[in-house]
């Protein structure tokens, strides 16, 4: 049977509305294969047989779930953006411990959504036994779920290839896995039997639940809910409700890490936003005061200049008076303090383009999409062979839904990269690695021939 061309209009919104999932021009590849196949498995004469068809079965069933499997790109590994677990640790999973310790109740929950073929969740179980160290009376429940019953089925088996496993460390590697053949790994049923995997469908759950229906996450109510680049790939009109549902999936305390392009803290309301190091979090109230601790030390901000700047060609290179500025933005935004980044950072614009992307970056923390656009726009202008220019301005082009764009500033972006060679930290006030570019790239298919679909572990519908 062959795909009809004429129907993937409609067989791509009936995909939409199901999951939820924007479905930009790189699917145009995918949506005929993934008609195909699914005319096969259901019998269908003809597309518009199969959308008939479609419609009436759950999205669990055989047809579907070819739909999921040829439509989302599945490129995930163990411990994936190494100083982006550093700051989970240290920032969320410690204090959790150290929680769960005074109440007595030492149960931790912890939920991965996007897990494809579970490195996330095994990452996760891998430092949960580093940190508790066989201390006894400990419940610790890693729950990872995912859309797509053929990635459970994978993560289950725990079967991993050597790229997969590259940034497990060797005493760790020598723990968890055994050789299983050429150039992959089997992991022990010792891990495999800390982590649980559920389907799981994230967008009608959250549409479920704005109709007033108790629907829960597996594993919830969970105190650590890891659902990073998913709300991005989902219709822009459904975002604001899924990120309002997961903040219901915490328990008071609890911690969820999202990407940085999600975080738009009136989302996530009443949770409060902390950035730290490389991680996003957003943390729910317990009910109890808030610990007083000393903030972090940030350089402050000088008063403005009485009289603007002189007109001078852009410089992506900060004066020293504003690289002190600059830091006190950055103290700001990392706790949470949007408003009044915002306020010193446009004090300090003109021909600074680490400013304009600073501002881009706080503009779109505060849903203020339009500002943040044009904030990433003189950024870029002002500095045009900076990677980091363009990484800014490929976050905003996303939450704009304006796909193409993004990846074409990825994929120059990587190309500065590559061509300069430049340092792993690319700008000392965004905090913005080459690690994490290149593999933004590679979630949006940029290099990656033949590869374009939702992306990769936690670009995927749910």
């Amino acid at each position: 049977m062959n795909a009809d061309i004429r129907h993937l209009a409609p067989f791509r919104s009936l995909i939409s509305q199901r999951f939820g999932l924007a479905m930009p021009e790189r699917f145009d590849r995918l949506l005929p294969r993934a008609l195909a196949k699914a005319m096969e498995i259901a019998g269908a004469r003809d597309a518009e047989a199969l959308c008939l068809h479609l419609e009436t079965q759950p999205w669990t069933a055989p047809a579907w779930q070819a739909v999921i499997e040829t439509v989302t790109v599945r490129e995930t590994s163990f411990f994936r953006q190494s100083g982006w677990w550093d700051s989970l640790v240290q920032a969320a999973l410690k204090p959790l411990i150290e929680a769960r310790r005074r109440d007595g109740s030492r149960h931790l929950r912890c939920l991965s959504l996007g897990c494809a073929s579970g490195d996330e969740p095994y990452s996760l179980a891998m430092i949960l036994h580093r940190l508790l160290l066989g201390e006894p009376g400990w419940t610790v429940d890693v729950v990872g779920a995912d859309l797509c019953q053929a990635t459970l089925t994978q993560a289950q088996a725990g079967l991993f290839d050597a790229r997969a496993v590259q940034e497990v460390e060797p005493r760790e590697r020598e723990l968890w896995f055994r050789p299983a053949g050429r150039q992959r790994f089997a992991l022990s049923e010792g891990l495999r039997s800390r982590v649980a995997f559920r389907l799981f469908n994230l967008a009608e759950a959250a549409e479920a639940a704005r109709g007033g229906a108790q629907v829960a996450a597996p594993g919830a109510p969970a105190d650590l809910v890891i659902c990073r680049n998913v709300i991005i790939h989902m219709e822009p009109s459904r975002q604001p409700g899924i990120a309002h549902y997961l903040t219901a999936q915490l328990r008071p305390g609890g911690r969820l890490a999202v990407s940085p392009v999600e975080a738009t803290a009136s989302w996530f309301a009443p949770l409060a936003f902390e950035a730290t190091g490389q991680a996003i979090l957003f943390t729910k109230p317990d009910g109890r005061p808030a610990p007083q601790r000393k903030p972090r030390p940030a350089p402050p901000a000088s008063e403005p200049a009485a009289a603007p700047p002189p007109a001078a060609t852009p410089k992506a290179v900060a004066a020293p008076d504003s690289a002190a500025r600059l830091a006190r933005v950055r103290h700001l935004a990392d706790l949470g303090l949007f408003e009044e980044a915002r306020r010193l950072c446009g004090q300090i614009l003109g021909p600074n383009a680490e400013a304009e992307l600073l501002m881009a970056l706080v503009c779109q923390a505060l849903g203020d999409i339009a500002s943040a656009e044009a904030a990433a726009r003189r950024g870029l202008a002002a500095a045009p062979h900076s990677p980091a220019a363009h990484y800014v301005h490929a976050i905003i082009c996303l939450r704009t839904g304006l796909t193409a764009q993004a990846r074409r500033s990825l994929r120059r972006a990587v190309e500065l990269l590559d061509n300069a060679q430049e340092g792993k930290q690319l700008g000392a006030h965004l905090a913005i690695e080459a690690n994490e570019i290149r593999q933004a790239a590679r979630r949006l298919g940029v290099g990656l021939a033949g590869q374009a679909g939702a992306g990769g572990t936690h670009d995927r519908p749910h």
